[in-house]
């Protein structure tokens, strides 16, 4: 006896916070710059054709070109075709695929001809780690677990590695380092810069004395200056000139 198809489930409305959120992404969807995209036409024995969506050809190759952050349609061409035969495609995929490889170099926003072709490495570099990861999972054998994910792993690094050259690429080589906080402790002093200040006790940093590299710099020691006690109600100390002698006093106890 064959069981009747279900009936298919009736759908709820969508609730307040969720037609604000749809709304919401609606805007910001509207305000993104649009990716170029491509048709796909003739696929027969493994080629096929790409070209643009509407009429204007001119302009679509134009969009193209400068998706790739150059000047030559025919390097736009050649890195776009090697991206495609680099990654995993079908007949079915290939629309998909092409269009995805177009909107992440295009939304990537190369400034030249070496970020482009990074760019582009990136977008096989993702898309093979991402396969194996799915192979591992499938996996019904230890071997092919352990191939499958140590070959994933290593896409992964060489993607983090491809991620940080492409910023070092748009900072010109130089390293930004930010400082977010500086905690100063009561009784201490942030200072910036050369300090040259005469400290208490008559101590102070000679400045014309030259000093090595890693060496501490030579301090001076200026007599007759008192030194302050920290405590606010005691009397300062004097320190010798060094001007004549005075006996010390018998630090022996006397008797009785």
């Amino acid at each position: 006896m064959k069981s009747k198809p279900s009936a298919k489930a009736t759908l709820r409305s969508p609730t307040t916070r969720e037609t604000e959120a749809i709304a919401d992404a609606a805007d910001r969807i509207s305000k993104r710059r649009k990716r170029v995209q491509a048709s796909i036409e003739g696929y027969d024995a493994g080629e096929c054709r790409i070209g643009p969506k509407h009429s204007d050809g001119r302009g679509w190759s134009g969009q193209l070109t400068d998706a790739f952050g150059t000047t030559s349609e025919d390097f736009a061409n050649v890195t776009l075709n090697q991206t495609l035969n680099a990654l995993p495609l079908s007949e079915d995929s290939l629309s998909r695929m092409t269009n995805a490889v177009l909107a992440t170099v295009d939304g990537t926003r190369p400034k030249d001809e070496i970020e482009a072709m990074l760019t582009s490495q990136m977008v096989v570099t993702h898309a093979l780690a991402m396969d194996f990861m799915g192979r591992a999972r499938r996996a019904e054998h230890v071997t092919q677990l352990d191939s499958c994910g140590g070959l994933a792993v290593k896409l992964l690094r060489t993607f983090t590695a491809q991620v940080e050259a492409l910023a070092k690429l748009r900072r010109g080589g130089e390293q930004t380092v930010r400082v977010e906080h500086v905690h100063v402790h009561a009784g201490g002093q942030a200072v910036v810069g050369n300090v040259n200040q005469r400290e208490a006790g008559g101590l102070n940093e000679s400045s014309e004395q030259p000093h090595a590299a890693g060496q501490p710099r030579a301090l001076t020691f200026t007599p007759g200056t008192p030194v302050r006690s920290a405590h606010p109600q005691r009397q300062p100390v004097p320190v010798a000139s060094g001007k004549g002698k005075a006996p010390l006093p018998n630090a022996r106890r006397r008797k009785g």
